[in-house]
């Protein structure tokens, strides 16, 4: 039986609840994590956040980054780094390759970002914000879900044929982003760097920007916590993972304990 040698999970939603009374990791699932570690499984965050506003939250949560967790993380959903003992190495041809493309989709987004506003409009969608990011892309901040897909839609239409842009949607954004990285990509690099086999790697999230390393189709094992979108229940129950009953950190319990029970952890 392939034993499971690295989890990877998003942060927010997944590792860390937000709610009214704020930020939260469980101590039963910071123990848990430690505990991992402590048996030899890489244990990291994959996210679209910038690396120290998670450093920083953890802190907050009384885990202080890299000691021992994460093992390794991927920020922007395209750069990975590992962390041992509070200090960080970059993959650097990896990262490095992925910047020089991003400059390149960045540069793109720009000359063509005026069509893509004039498009919005036109749909009559309501913009609440923007951003262009020159490490992670594009994003427009719409008013409800149901705004943000449609929107998520018109990019991908402006974007047919681009080698190096994907339309994705993380709950109310949508987002244009480097194509030739990804969640599921990026942690599977960090898997090749170990010498892991994918089956040997779960991967757990909760929205539609987790989809490409938990529907299956690179061969990592998945888990959705129990506050997922529904979209993404779906994808993981086709794919054979597990899905929690509980929200956020709770959950990501829940679903170690199954593969536990399987004999795969």
């Amino acid at each position: 039986m392939t034993k499971i040698r690295m989890i990877g999970m998003d942060f927010d939603h997944t590792l860390i609840d937000h709610n009214q009374a704020g930020p939260r990791v469980p101590e039963a699932t910071k123990a848990l994590l430690y505990d991992l570690i402590a048996e030899g499984v890489e244990v990291g965050i994959v996210s679209g956040r910038q690396w120290w506003a998670m450093r920083d939250l953890l802190e907050c949560q009384g885990i202080p980054w890299g000691k021992p967790f994460p093992t390794f993380f991927v920020t922007r959903e395209a750069f990975l780094y590992w962390v041992h003992n509070g200090e960080m190495e970059p993959d650097r041809e990896w990262n490095e390759a992925r910047a020089e493309e991003m400059e390149e989709l960045a540069q793109a987004i720009m000359r063509h970002a005026p069509q893509w506003f004039a498009a919005i409009k036109e749909a009559k969608l309501h913009v609440t914000g923007w951003t262009l990011w020159g490490d992670y892309g594009f994003e427009l901040r719409l008013a409800t879900l149901e705004e943000a897909e449609r929107a998520r839609k018109i990019l991908q239409a402006h974007i047919e044929g681009w080698q190096l842009a994907r339309a994705q949607r993380n709950r109310f954004l949508a987002h244009v982003a480097l194509a030739t990285a990804g969640k599921g990509r990026t942690l599977l690099r960090a898997a090749e760097v170990k010498g892991f086999h994918p089956h040997q790697v779960l991967a757990i999230g909760d929205s539609l920007n987790d989809l490409d390393m938990l529907d299956g189709a690179l061969g990592l094992r998945s888990g959705a916590v129990g506050n997922a979108e529904e979209a993404v229940k779906q994808v993981v129950r086709r794919a054979g993972g597990v899905i929690a009953s509980r929200p956020a950190g709770e959950g990501v319990i829940e679903i170690i304990a199954a593969y536990q029970e399987q004999g795969l952890l």
